[in-house]
């Protein structure tokens, strides 16, 4: 694996690669899994023996997301990245890799965790060569100050491993929703739609860092009828709206949406 920056789960000491294992000076050891990837989760870590995102779930955001929906937020994210002269990346949460991947056309060096099996092996499957983790992001697996800039995006944030593992003056982009995301989707599964409150976005990271820059990205687009039922599974009106109002969203041919982001750029105190 590319520039090594794992600390032990246990102890937190770090772990060195001995051809196919993770060893700390402890001597507690974990495999690195042939397709490409360590798994530092630990079971106390663990809500369930299946923890995250499930098969069905990463597949219906592969499929939405590679159609190419969300094309200018990624770029948009790259863009920011470049400015700020990320060398080293943390995608915490990344999902199926989507975003990783990417992004590794411009950042020198990227590591993509999450707590889903399933989601780091489709990360697997797109690349290789990124340093991929199953682990929780109420725990980082990784030395302190190894990364330039973490990546969150529609992820589970934690302030303090955030600030563990980012080096001095370190930067936290963290994209979410804005007020108005996916009006016309959810307009079509409940009576009231109501605007999302973003305004606790800025209280993620107000112990330890300080916001340097924030906008709103607006993206519309046209989601294909074979399209709705991976947009709809990647949020969490899937399990909140009725069955009967599903099933009408469903039998849309079409439905013009329009993604509404919250993009805010924190550095570390």
């Amino acid at each position: 694996m590319i520039n090594l920056k794992f600390a032990c789960p246990v102890c937190q000491s770090a772990l060195t690669q001995f051809d196919k294992s993770l060893k700390c000076e402890n001597n507690h050891s974990f495999d690195l899994a042939k397709k490409g990837y360590a798994n530092l989760l630990l079971s106390h870590q663990m809500s369930s023996k299946q923890p995250g995102d499930n098969k069905a779930m990463i597949k219906a955001r592969t499929q939405f997301l590679e159609k190419g929906y969300y094309k200018p937020l990624i770029k948009r994210i790259t863009q920011i990245l470049i400015e700020q002269k990320v060398n080293h990346l943390l995608d915490a949460g990344c999902g199926e890799g989507y975003y990783t991947q990417y992004l590794k056309q411009s950042i020198n060096y990227i590591d993509g965790l999450d707590i889903s099996k399933e989601g780091i092996l489709q990360g697997c499957r797109r690349d290789k060569s990124i340093n991929w983790c199953i682990g929780s992001v109420s725990a980082l697996p990784y030395l302190e100050e190894s990364f330039d800039a973490v990546l969150s995006v529609f992820c589970r944030t934690e302030e303090e491993q955030f600030k563990k593992v980012l080096k001095q003056n370190g930067l936290i982009l963290f994209v979410g929703p804005g007020v108005n995301h996916l009006p016309n989707l959810r307009s079509k599964l409940y009576d009231e739609v109501l605007p999302y409150q973003t305004d606790k976005q800025e209280d993620y990271f107000k112990d330890s860092f300080e916001m340097i820059h924030e906008e709103k990205l607006d993206i519309h687009f046209t989601v294909i009828q074979e399209d709705i039922l991976p947009l709809l599974s990647m949020t969490p009106h899937y399990w909140k709206c009725t069955k009967e109002n599903k099933e009408k969203l469903l039998e849309m041919n079409e439905l013009k949406e329009t993604g509404n982001f919250s993009i805010r750029l924190f550095r570390k105190l």
